[in-house]
């Protein structure tokens, strides 16, 4: 005991830093470990709020959008025809042909269907032979068409003619999409 007495100091400097090591091992590590998990978990759901908070304000501006495109939904169904009626639409492109004088070579694909849509793709190709100026109308007046025709590839041969009377003559080769509303 005489020993503890003269070296009290010693016993209690020994003594405190025993106890604060296992305050630091049992209480502050278990704690800054704790702290870093739940840091990590707000992280998360803040990135998860993120994104719910975009996709809902991406929901609102398509809502904002439907409401201001509603009225016009009419013009949709006029514009894409319904399946089978690709003759209606061939004797468009013709008509226009024939008011142009223009010679047109039509070739039809193979109609593919649009996963989990109500449309169907059908591709379709024109060669066009005429005059030049002819030619540039009749791609201006398909465009027009109330007809929806995406076209994907044109390409335009122009050559000159030896007759004076005759402008320059163009072959146009145009392929194009069309869609088409399954019943």
């Amino acid at each position: 005991m005489k020993f503890w007495l003269e070296n009290r100091f010693l016993v209690s400097t020994i003594s405190f830093g025993l106890l604060l090591i296992a305050l630091v091992v049992l209480i502050i590590i278990p704690s800054l470990v704790e702290i870093k998990i739940i840091n990590k978990q707000v992280l998360e759901e803040r990135i998860r709020l993120e994104k719910l908070y975009t996709k809902g304000q991406l929901q609102k501006n398509v809502k904002i959008a439907y409401e201001k495109i509603k009225d016009n939904l009419p013009f949709l169904d006029e514009a894409i025809l319904k399946e089978s009626q690709e003759l209606q639409y061939i004797t468009a492109i013709e008509h226009i042909a024939t008011e142009e004088n223009l010679e047109m070579e039509i070739n039809i694909g193979e109609s593919k269907k649009i996963a989990e849509q109500r449309f169907s793709s059908l591709r379709f190709s024109f060669v066009i032979n005429g005059e030049w100026p002819s030619v540039i109308k009749w791609i201006e007046k398909v465009e027009e068409l109330n007809l929806y025709t995406n076209i994907k590839e044109v390409s335009i041969a122009v050559r000159e003619t030896e007759d004076p009377n005759i402008s320059r003559q163009a072959t146009l080769t145009m392929s194009a999409d069309t869609f088409w509303m399954i019943q």
